[in-house]
Order: structure tokens, then C-alpha cells, then sequence
């Protein structure tokens, strides 16, 4: 194995991570999300909605069915800075 498969196999595990973490991340704001609209926050409800919908954004298409059960009513938009 050459110095350019390691770093190759580095990077795709740094990816990897990097990709577990934003699904944590999603399931974290969309449980934050329930406990907001069980107790009838609908500004913090809205927030992290949107919240929600830019960590999918990020996480890609790949993973946004695995997401799926974190749906939530925000239609996609874009929230990249320019």
C-alpha cells in the first residue's frame, strides 16, 4: 500500500465521521424539535426546523432517505452563504 492509499483511506474516514456526526446532529434537532412542538414553542419549533432541514442539506442526497423519518414541514431552501 502506497503513501497515497493511506492518505486515500484517511480521508474517506475523516468523510465518513464527518457524515456519522451530521446524522447524530439531525437526530439531536429533531428530537429538540418534538419537545419544542409538544410543549407549544412555535418560534423555537419553526427555528429548528429550519435548522433541521439545513444539517440535511449539508449530510446530501445519499443520506437524506435514511433521514427520512426526521422530516419535517420546511420545504428545501437554500441556506449556503454566498
Amino acid at each position: 500500500m502506497g503513501v497515497t492509499s493511506i492518505v486515500k483511506i484517511k480521508a474517506d474516514q475523516g468523510a465518513e465521521d464527518g457524515l456519522e456526526e451530521l446524522v447524530a446532529l439531525a437526530r439531536m434537532i429533531a428530537y429538540a424539535r418534538q419537545v419544542a412542538q409538544d410543549v407549544k414553542l412555535q418560534f423555537a419549533t419553526n427555528c429548528l426546523d429550519l435548522a433541521l432541514e439545513a444539517v440535511k442539506q449539508e449530510v446530501g442526497e445519499g443520506l437524506t432517505r435514511e433521514l427520512g423519518e426526521l422530516s419535517s414541514p420546511v420545504p428545501q431552501v437554500s441556506v449556503r452563504s454566498h
